[in-house]
């Protein structure tokens, strides 16, 4: 797998090379809302990446919760176990939380070395698969007005 920045100032050719992207199955975020030369990317800290992960924690919260309170109910469990099992549960979401707080560092710093403060930049990050190399550059192509880096 490599890591690519897409970045321009052409909201048109932006939207446009994300399209396409997409159409590829090339799994592409677009992280222009915290790569502003704003201090701090608190304002808008969702990415698509984070909304998903965000879903599945309060998927799997809802489904031990819901567990977990049927077998109390039924007295399948005992209360200690439920009080285990909301540590554990408490465990999970701290691990999610700090997978959704690294993912944002990375975002964050990926943006400032990159950008250099550019203001309102357009910025795609694209993970791609070295398979699909070509379709890429043919994407970078058609859009001469974007610019494209490879992140080490």
């Amino acid at each position: 797998m490599s890591h690519y920045v897409i970045k321009g100032h052409d909201y048109e050719a932006f939207r446009d090379t994300q399209d396409e992207l997409e159409s590829l199955h090339v799994d592409n975020e677009d992280v222009s809302a915290i790569c502003d030369d704003k201090p701090h990317p608190l304002h808008d800290c969702l990415t698509n990446h984070v909304v998903h992960l965000m879903k599945s924690e309060l998927m799997v919260l809802l489904t031990i919760i819901t567990a977990a309170y049927c077998a109390v109910a039924w007295v399948l469990v005992p209360t200690t176990a439920a009080i285990i099992g909301t540590v554990i549960l408490g465990m999970f979401s701290l691990w999610v939380s700090g997978m959704i707080g690294t993912d944002l560092i990375r975002y964050y710093m990926m943006c400032k070395d990159l950008t250099r403060g550019e203001h309102h930049p357009l910025v795609l990050h694209v993970e791609i698969d070295d398979s699909q190399q070509e379709a890429l550059n043919k994407v970078m192509q058609n859009h001469p007005q974007m610019n494209l880096q490879k992140l080490l």
